[in-house]
C-alpha cells in the first residue's frame, strides 16, 4: 500500500469522524438531553431545575449548546415559585483550539435572566444550595498532578436584559438592578480583561467601563493594574491604579469623584439627612489610595464644595485603620450664618442675620471621630460685628478651646436689637472692643487677660481681668463705668424720673472678685453728681434672697439736691391731712437682705445738717435694723435705732432716739418752722407700733417721749410785762378801764418770756399720749400742764395752769397771776386748736375779792345799812336780819329817769365783763405762744342771760 492510499484512507476516516460528530447530536432526541440535564442539575443543586425551551447542540465549526428557557425553583417559605428564570442560555467553544488543550470560549450568554434573592426574618436565604451527599472517595494512590492555570480565553461573556432583586425581611431593605446589559472579554488570562455594563440600580441609570491588565495577576495574588469609570446622574468616579487580591486586598492608585446631585446620592444609599443637600451644590474630590484594605491611607489632594450657601475645601490624609485618624487643612466661607443655620436645621435662640457670614481657616488632626481643630481664623463678619477666634478646638463629649478671641462691634446696642436680645438700656450701648485669651471646655470656659471696653454717648465702661464661665463663674479684675448724661442713660433703661437738676453724672470703679453669684467689690470709688463714696461692697445671690454688704465712707454727703424744693427749706405750716389708710408696700424689704455700714462727715438734707454720722443697716428676712451709733445735729449729739419688721403678716416698727445739748430753736425752726422757743437740752423717744398702714401704726403707737430744756425763752410773749403794765384785772375793773386793757405792748417779735427749765414726759398707749409732766419754770413764770394728745386721731385736750410772780422774788415761788390761778385749755383738732381759759376759778376768785373790797369801802363811807344795800347790788352778802331795800329801777346815777319809750339794755353782769376780759388776755397770750396773732373783731352787743339777768 502506497503512501498516497494510506493518506486517502486516513482522511476518509477523519472525515467520517467529523461527519459523525456533526450528525450524531442531531440523531439523538432533544428530550434525552433535556431529561439528562434536568436530572443532573436537580441532583447537584438539590433544587428543581426545569428546562422550558428547546435544547440545541452543535459540534462544528464550534461546540455550541443553547437552552431556550431555564427555571430554578425557590425553597419552601420564600415568595414566588422561582429564584431564577432565564429566557435563553447560550454557550460555544471553538473546536480546533481544544486539540491543543486550549479553551477558547466564543460566547457565553445569559438572556432575559431574572434573579430574585431573598432573606427571611429568621435569617434563611434562598441562594444557599445544599449539595447532594457524595459517597466517600478512596484515598488517592498517587499525589495529584500539579494544578495548572486556565489556558484559554473568552471572546464574549454577556448578560442581556437581566434583572436582580434583593429583599431583606429582617431589615426591610430592598434593592433592584434591572435592564442590565453586561459585556466582558478576555483574550487570555495574561491579557487585559475588559468589562462594560449599563443598567438601572434603584431606578437610577449607571454605566461602568473597566479594564484589568491581567486576570492572571489577580488570581496569583499579584498587583494588577485597574482602570475603572462609573458614571451616574448623581456623580462620576474614576480610579487608576493597582489591586492585589489576597486575604486582605491591597490597593494603590489615584481617584477622583464629583457629584452635583447629593440628594439623589443620599436617597440611593438610604441615608437619612435632616437638611436639604441640594444647598451644598457640587462636590469634587481628588486623591490617592494606598495600603491594605483594613488600614487604607487616603491622601486627599483636594476636596471642595461649592454653592451659594458656602464654599469649603479640605486637603490632607485619612488613615482608615482600626482607629481611623485625619490630618489636613480646611477652610469654609459662608456669606450668611443665618442661611447656614437654616440649612443645618438648627433652632437658634437668636436672629443670626446681623452676624453676617463666616470665614474659617484651620487645621484638623487626630481621631477621625473626635479630631482636634486648630484655627488660624474662625471669624464672623457683619455690618455691626467683626469677631475672630484663633486657636485649637478639641472635639469630644464636651468640646474644649485654647486660643484667643477678638471681637469688635461698632454699635452693640443696635446689634443686640437686631439679634433680638433683650438687654436693659441697649440703646445706651455703643462701640465694644473685646480681646481675651480663652481656654477650657465650652461649658466652663476661662477668659484670661480679658480687656473689654464699651463707649457711647451715654456710657463708658470697661473691665480688665479674668472671667471663668464654669459653675457659678468667677471674676477677678478692674471694673469701671461712667456717664456724663445719667438722666439720658436712665431714660434709656425705662426709668421714669421727675424733672430736676440732679442725677447728672456718675462714675464707679473698683476691683471685682468672687463668683457670678457672690461678687465682691473692693477699693470701690463711687461718684454721683457731687456725692462721693469709697469703700467695699458686695452682693451674694447664693441664699434664698440676694444679700447686699458694704462699708462705705461717704465724706460730706449733700442730699439736698435730691429732695423736693419744699423739702430743702424749713417747713411751713401745711393743711393737716388724716393719716393714710393705704396698705404699706414693704415687699421690697423681703426682696433682699443687706448688711451696710455707712460713715459720713457731714450729711445735708435741705436745711437739716448731720455731722459725724455713722449708720449700720441690717436687713434680714424682711426685718430692717438701722443703727445710728452717732451723729450731730441741731447743736447736739444724737444716737438711736429704728427697726422695721416686715417679715410677719402685720409690719412692726420700733424707734429709739435720744439727743443731748440740742438747740430747740434750731430743731423746731428747721423741722416745723417754729422758732419762738429757745433753749438747749435733751430729747428722748422710745416708741413701737404694729399696723398695715400709717393710720394703724399711729393708732397703735406705744412708748414714751421726754424733753428736758434749760435756759430758754418763749419769744413773742412777755407774761411778766402783762402784770407790770396793768396791775391786775381787778384794777382795770375798779377803775372802769376794763375794756381798755391793751396787750399789744407785751405781744411783739421783741417780747420774750425767759424760763429756767422746760420739762415734758409723755406716755403713749394705743396712739394716745398722756401728759405726765409738762412744767415750765422761771423766776417769775410757771406753767403746769396735763391732759391727753390723741396721735391717731390728730387731736388733743391739754390744760395749762399758768402763774406769774410779778414781784420777781425768788425762783420757784407760788405760780399765780396776782394771786389768782389762770388755767388755759387747748383742745380740738391739731389744725383747728381751740384756746379757752378755764374761768371757773378765775371768776369766783375775782368776784369774791372785788365784792369784798367794794363792800368794805361802802360800809366805811355810807354806814352799815347803806353798805348792805350796795352790797346786795354788787352781789355781796348782807348781814343777817337786815331787810333788803330795792332802789327805783328807773333812776340813773344823776337822779334823772330815762324816757319810758326808750328803755336801755341792762349792763352786762360783772361776771360777764370779767370773763370777756380774762378770755381776751388768755387768747392773746396763748395765741402768741403758738406763733399766732389775735384778730380784732367788731364789738358785739352783750347778750342777756337766760332769765332776764
Amino acid at each position: 500500500m502506497n503512501i498516497k492510499r494510506i493518506g486517502l484512507i486516513a482522511g476518509g476516516v477523519i472525515a467520517l469522524l467529523l461527519i459523525a460528530l456533526v450528525t450524531v447530536p442531531f440523531l439523538v432526541p432533544k428530550e434525552v438531553y433535556r431529561a439528562q440535564i434536568e436530572r443532573a442539575a436537580t441532583q447537584a443543586l438539590q433544587r428543581q431545575i426545569t428546562l422550558t425551551g428547546d435544547v440545541k447542540i452543535s459540534i462544528f465549526p464550534t461546540i455550541a449548546a443553547s437552552v431556550g428557557g431555564v427555571t430554578v425553583a425557590n425553597p419552601p417559605g420564600f415568595d414566588g415559585p422561582y429564584m431564577v428564570e432565564a429566557g435563553e442560555l447560550r454557550g460555544s467553544v471553538r473546536l480546533m483550539p481544544l486539540l491543543s488543550r486550549r479553551v477558547e470560549v466564543k460566547e457565553l450568554a445569559f438572556v432575559d435572566a431574572k434573579v430574585s434573592l431573598q432573606k427571611l426574618a429568621d435569617g434563611q436565604t434562598n441562594w444557599v444550595f445544599t449539595p447532594a451527599e457524595q459517597p466517600p472517595q478512596p484515598a488517592p494512590t498517587r499525589p495529584p498532578a500539579e494544578q495548572k492555570g486556565f489556558n484559554g480565553g473568552v471572546e464574549q461573556a454577556r448578560l442581556q436584559n437581566a434583572s436582580l432583586t434583593y429583599r431583606d425581611a429582617e431589615t426591610g431593605d430592598y434593592y433592584e438592578l434591572r435592564d442590565l446589559d453586561l459585556l466582558a472579554s478576555m483574550a487570555s488570562p495574561d491579557q487585559p480583561f475588559r468589562l462594560k455594563a449599563k443598567g438601572f440600580f434603584q431606578a437610577h441609570p449607571f454605566e461602568i467601563n473597566s479594564t484589568i491588565d491581567t486576570i492572571e495577576a489577580l488570581t496569583k495574588e499579584k498587583p494588577a493594574d485597574i482602570k475603572a469609570d462609573l458614571e451616574t446622574p448623581f456623580g462620576k468616579i474614576h480610579y487608576t491604579g493597582s489591586v492585589k487580591l489576597g486575604t486582605i486586598p491591597d490597593i494603590e492608585g489615584q481617584f477622583r469623584a464629583s457629584s452635583d446631585a447629593l440628594p439623589a446620592l443620599a436617597a440611593l444609599t438610604g441615608a437619612e439627612v435632616p437638611f436639604d443637600l441640594s444647598k451644598l451644590g457640587k462636590i469634587n474630590l481628588e486623591g490617592r489610595l494606598k495600603g491594605p484594605a483594613n488600614a487604607l491611607v487616603v491622601d486627599i489632594d483636594k476636596l471642595t464644595q461649592t454653592s451659594s450657601l458656602a464654599k469649603t475645601s479640605f486637603s490632607g490624609q485619612l488613615n482608615l485603620s482600626e482607629t481611623p485618624t485625619i490630618t489636613g487643612e480646611l477652610s469654609l466661607d459662608a456669606p450668611s450664618l443665618a442661611e447656614l443655620a437654616r440649612f443645618a436645621a438648627l433652632e437658634m435662640p437668636l436672629n443670626l442675620a446681623p452676624l453676617g457670614g463666616a470665614d474659617i481657616k484651620g487645621k484638623v488632626s487626630g481621631s477621625l471621630l473626635q479630631p482636634d481643630l486648630s484655627f488660624q481664623k474662625l471669624g464672623i463678619k457683619g455690618p455691626l460685628i467683626n469677631a475672630n477666634y484663633a486657636g485649637t478646638v478639641q472635639l469630644g463629649d464636651v468640646p474644649s478651646l485654647n486660643g484667643r478671641l477678638d471681637l469688635r462691634s461698632s454699635n452693640a446696642g443696635e446689634l443686640a436689637r437686631q439679634l433680638e436680645i433683650d438687654l436693659p438700656a441697649s440703646t445706651a450701648l455703643g462701640k465694644v472692643d473685646l480681646s481675651s485669651a480663652i481656654s477650657g471646655p465650652v461649658d466652663a470656659l476661662v477668659l484670661t487677660g480679658l480687656d473689654l471696653t464699651q463707649q457711647s454717648d451715654l456710657l463708658t465702661s470697661s473691665y480688665k481681668g479674668d472671667v471663668g464661665l464654669g459653675g457659678d463663674g468667677s471674676l477677678k479684675g478692674q471694673l469701671s463705668a461712667e456717664s456724663a448724661r445719667l438722666r439720658d442713660l436712665l431714660a434709656a433703661a425705662d426709668v421714669e424720673m421727675a424733672p430736676g437738676s440732679t442725677l447728672r453724672s456718675f462714675s464707679a470703679k473698683g476691683q471685682a472678685s468672687g463668683t457670678f453669684t457672690k461678687i465682691a467689690l473692693s477699693g470701690l470709688d463711687l461718684k454721683l453728681d457731687d456725692i462721693t463714696a469709697r469703700g467695699n461692697a458686695g452682693i451674694d445671690l447664693t441664699g434664698e434672697r440676694p444679700r447686699l454688704t458694704g462699708t462705705l465712707d461717704m465724706g460730706a454727703l449733700d442730699l439736698s439736691p435730691f429732695l423736693a424744693p419744699s423739702d430743702q427749706k424749713p417747713q411751713q405750716a401745711q393743711p393737716l391731712e388724716a393719716w393714710s389708710k393705704d396698705k404699706l408696700d414693704l415687699a421690697g424689704l423681703q426682696a433682699a437682705d443687706a448688711d451696710l455700714n455707712i460713715k459720713t462727715s457731714k450729711l445735708t438734707l435741705g436745711s437739716v445738717v448731720l455731722t459725724d454720722a455713722a449708720l449700720a443697716a441690717n436687713l434680714d428676712g424682711g426685718k430692717l435694723t438701722a443703727d445710728l451709733s452717732q451723729f450731730k445735729a441741731f447743736g447736739g449729739n444724737w444716737k438711736g435705732q429704728m427697726v422695721v419688721d416686715a417679715g410677719g403678716q402685720i409690719p412692726a416698727v420700733n424707734l429709739a432716739m435720744e439727743g443731748n445739748s440740742v438747740a430747740i430753736s434750731s430743731l423746731l425752726g428747721t423741722l416745723a418752722g417754729f422758732d419762738n422757743l429757745t433753749g438747749t437740752g435733751a430729747f428722748k423717744v422710745n416708741a413701737s407700733a404694729r399696723g398695715t398702714s400709717i393710720d394703724e401704726i399711729m393708732r397703735g403707737l406705744n412708748g414714751e417721749l421726754s424733753t428736758n430744756l434749760n435756759e430758754g425763752a418763749l419769744k413773742g410773749l412777755n407774761v411778766t410785762q402783762i402784770v407790770r403794765s396793768a396791775q391786775s384785772l381787778q384794777q382795770a375793773f375798779t377803775t372802769g378801764s376794763l375794756n381798755n386793757l391793751d396787750f399789744r405792748g407785751v405781744l411783739s417779735p421783741a417780747a420774750e418770756t425767759e424760763f429756767t427749765t422746760f420739762n415734758t414726759v409723755l406716755s403713749v398707749q394705743n396712739g394716745v399720749a398722756t401728759v405726765d409732766v409738762l412744767k415750765l419754770l422761771s423766776p417769775v413764770l410757771g406753767i403746769d400742764g396735763s391732759g391727753k394728745i390723741d396721735i391717731g386721731g390728730q387731736s388733743l385736750d391739754v390744760r395749762l395752769a399758768t402763774a406769774i410772780d410779778k414781784s420777781g422774788q425768788g425762783q420757784g415761788s407760788v405760780i399765780q397771776l396776782n394771786g389768782i390761778p389762770v388755767p388755759v385749755r387747748l383742745s380740738g383738732s391739731w389744725d383747728a386748736l381751740k384756746v379757752t381759759p378755764d374761768f371757773s376759778g378765775v371768776q369766783s376768785a375775782l368776784q369774791a375779792e372785788l365784792t369784798g373790797r367794794l363792800q368794805q369801802e361802802v360800809n366805811e363811807r355810807a354806814g352799815d345799812v347803806a353798805g348792805s344795800i350796795i352790797g346786795n347790788i354788787i352781789g355781796g352778802r348782807q348781814p343777817a336780819g337786815t331787810p333788803q331795800t330795792t332802789p327805783p329801777p328807773a333812776e340813773q346815777a344823776g337822779g334823772e329817769a330815762p324816757p319810758a319809750a326808750q328803755p336801755q339794755a341792762p349792763a352786762p353782769p360783772v361776771e360777764k365783763q370779767l370773763e370777756d376780759a380774762a378770755e381776751k388776755a388768755a387768747r392773746d397770750a396763748i395765741g402768741n405762744l403758738f406763733g399766732r396773732r389775735s384778730t380784732p373783731k367788731p364789738a358785739e352787743e352783750p347778750k342777756q342771760d337766760e332769765g332776764g339777768e
